[in-house]
């Protein structure tokens, strides 16, 4: 048996686990969302009538806060994590582990826990931020808890792990040698950033952004946590379509747009990875 049936052989598993635990649940959702409002059965009779009560009922602000959302907060993940894994790069072999793991470590706790806590610390008047602030240099702050800013800040504070961590594999990709020669060849720090540094740590800044873009668009604790009411993000909506309202055809075609959405963003981002290179083969 030759190398590609043998990998034929042992892929088979893992694209029937796939088919059956990924491709089937998305057909029964696309099937529902072609069905009559509220209905509960899987019938032959379609209408895109819940796809039109998608852009004409409200659901532009969930659609335009999950998509806006997670957009600033993969931007503002990417540009706070460069900086960051180029030190924990140079410092390599110097504390870098440790700093690796305080970073880390939070990625073990349950998320809510961790946004509760973050809620105590942004709490208005007894909240940690706002008492230290008082007491340190006498500066009264208004309230950051439940508000948009606040949903902003937890964004950013649960999702920043997993962008750090594919650009530190990206920064790792750079050959030293190769920036010694630009500079020396007379190049300045933005050239060299431009032209060396960002295209050769591009497969680990892509797959960054997509891990914090789709984590965000489905982020929903953040938002019922530390924003209240004040943002009802798609995650939420196509909740309270599923149970409240009971009206599945409904819930299965935000999911559905959900869905579209991500892919628009996430497969030609993908189209720009080379995994044999980033796997060094």
């Amino acid at each position: 048996m030759n190398q590609q049936r043998l990998g034929l052989l042992f892929m088979a598993p893992v694209a029937l686990f796939l088919l059956v635990g990924f491709v089937s649940p998305i057909v029964i959702v696309g099937w529902y969302s072609l069905m009559e409002p509220r209905s509960f059965e899987l019938t032959t009779v379609f209408t895109l009538a819940n796809y039109r009560t998608a852009f004409t009922e409200g659901y532009e602000a969930p659609f335009f806060w999950s998509l806006g959302g997670a957009a600033v907060t993969t931007l503002t993940c990417l540009l706070l994590a460069w900086p960051t894994a180029r030190i924990l790069h140079a410092l390599a072999g110097r504390g870098a582990a440790v700093i690796t793991a305080l970073i880390a470590a939070p990625i073990f706790i349950s998320e809510s826990v961790r946004l509760f806590g973050m809620s105590l610390f942004l709490m208005p008047g007894g909240g940690i931020l706002a008492g230290t602030l008082r007491t340190l240099f006498d500066v009264n702050i208004g309230s950051v808890l439940n508000t948009k800013l606040g949903v902003y800040l937890g964004l950013v504070y649960v999702h920043f792990p997993f962008v750090l961590f594919p650009v530190l594999l990206g920064v790792a990709l750079i050959p030293p040698d190769r920036i010694d020669a630009a500079r020396d060849l007379g190049a300045s720090r933005w050239q060299v950033l431009r032209e060396i540094e960002l295209p050769l740590a591009l497969p680990g800044l892509v797959i960054g952004g997509l891990l914090a873009f789709v984590l965000c668009i489905g982020a929903n604790a953040e938002a019922a946590i530390l924003g209240g009411q004040t943002v009802t993000v798609l995650t939420r909506a196509i909740e309270q379509r599923f149970s409240y309202a009971q009206d599945w055809p409904m819930g299965a075609a935000l999911t559905i747009l959900v869905i579209a959405m991500t892919a628009v963003f996430v497969f030609p981002a993908l189209a720009r990875l080379d995994l044999n290179r980033l796997i060094r083969r």
